[in-house]
């Protein structure tokens, strides 16, 4: 058994493997994840696979993403793709392959990762559903109880679109570095739903709203039909009620991060109902790394709370590896350290930690922790587009 990066020459073989593990027909992945997978974007030492026997096996993607999150930026990677060959599957490959992809963003300095899927079975390699966004429930009669006047949008074709949704993306605090260039004629969204409708775009001089399928959405817990809307003039609920007046929709769903409060406020004018959902399943590689980068947001936060004088070493456990890092709040300002500078140690195990500093249920937190959870929780948010 060899774990390497998949070569040109078997760019074939590894599609056919993707094919045949989910059970998609030919040309999906390019055609529904072109960013990743297609030719003029894809990049070989993203891909992972498994070579037994002269035969590749399984398959994991690492892809390295930008996350921002206001003007903080980190390098996360996301895992996608996940597959083994019917026939090959009960053999530890795809453990293999997960435990070497940690290792890998361990040695690159990569922080923090982010995976969607199955909870037991990722929460035994350190992966935790985590982050917090609202699924907003849009109504044509909640728009019009709002007194928000839609704004006049028209529908375009994506390439043509392009310059305008890149400009007003940038407007989305809490984003995902966007590679437009890679979309190019994008028309689909993946998920599984294989008869799902191409992305429609509507556009005005304040906006962009994309979305997907030719109805209204199935409740506030359904697939959103709202992919995405920004607005560098704040006007995102009027670009949603003129995308569902120009569409004849009654019912619409998006998601927006519950930290992205500019944003959620204006949506929240027009919106009927809403639940809390997770952002993803996420794992902190380095914890020390992960604060330190954010060090601006959090001493912006202690002095807009007003957070006393703290310390705390806070540590990760994960079967036999500690992460730990020292946080420090000293008039307002946060340090964070890689030592264990401080009496205060709480030792938490990775999954719990996960959920204490991107945001998560936590049942009993130790008086000694308080402090720390009034700076967090770090807001991290991937845009459905950004998915792998």
């Amino acid at each position: 058994m060899i774990i390497r990066n998949v070569k040109e020459e078997e760019w074939d073989e590894f599609m056919r493997l993707l094919e045949r593990s989910y059970g998609f027909p030919s040309g999906f992945f390019p055609r529904h994840y072109p960013y990743i997978y297609s030719d003029a974007c894809r990049d070989l030492s993203s891909f992972y696979v498994i070579e037994d026997n002269g035969k590749l096996v399984s398959h994991i993607g690492l892809f390295k993403m930008k996350a921002i999150s206001f003007g903080v930026s980190i390098i996360m990677g996301g895992i996608g793709g996940v597959a083994t060959l019917p026939e090959e599957r009960g053999k530890g490959y795809m453990s293999a392959l997960l435990n070497h992809v940690i290792n890998v963003m361990k040695k690159e300095g990569i922080p923090l990762s982010v995976l969607w899927g199955d909870r037991q079975r990722y929460g035994a390699f350190g992966w935790e559903v985590a982050g917090q966004k609202q699924a907003l429930y849009i109504t044509s009669r909640s728009v019009s109880k709002s007194g928000i006047k839609p704004i006049e949008v028209s529908e375009v074709k994506w390439d043509d679109a392009v310059p305008l949704m890149r400009r007003h993306y940038e407007s989305i605090p809490i984003r995902v570095e966007r590679r437009w260039e890679c979309y190019k004629s994008y028309e689909s969204l993946d998920p599984a739903s294989l008869g799902e409708p191409p992305l429609r775009i509507w556009v005005s001089d304040d906006g962009y709203v994309i979305s997907q399928g030719s109805g209204a959405a199935r409740g506030v817990l359904s697939r959103p039909n709202i992919v995405e809307v920004a607005s560098l003039s704040n006007r995102e609920a009027e670009l949603v009620s003129g995308f569902m007046k120009a569409a004849s929709v009654n019912e619409a769903v998006v998601h927006v991060n519950a930290y992205d409060e500019a944003r959620l406020g204006e949506l929240l004018k027009v919106t009927s109902y809403y639940v809390t959902l997770p952002e993803g399943v996420f794992r902190i590689n380095n914890v020390y790394a992960l604060l330190k980068s954010f060090e601006p947001l959090l001493s912006s936060r202690a002095q807009e709370r007003g957070l006393k004088d703290y310390e705390v070493t806070l540590g990760l456990r994960f079967n036999n590896e500690l992460d730990k890092a020292t946080v420090f709040v000293r008039g307002g300002s946060v340090e964070v350290t890689s030592s264990e500078g401080s009496g205060n140690y709480i030792e938490l195990s990775e999954r719990d930690g996960v959920r204490l500093i991107l945001g998560g249920p936590m049942g009993y937190v130790a008086k000694r922790l308080k402090p720390l959870t009034t700076l967090l929780p770090i807001p991290i948010h991937i845009p459905l587009l950004n998915y792998v």
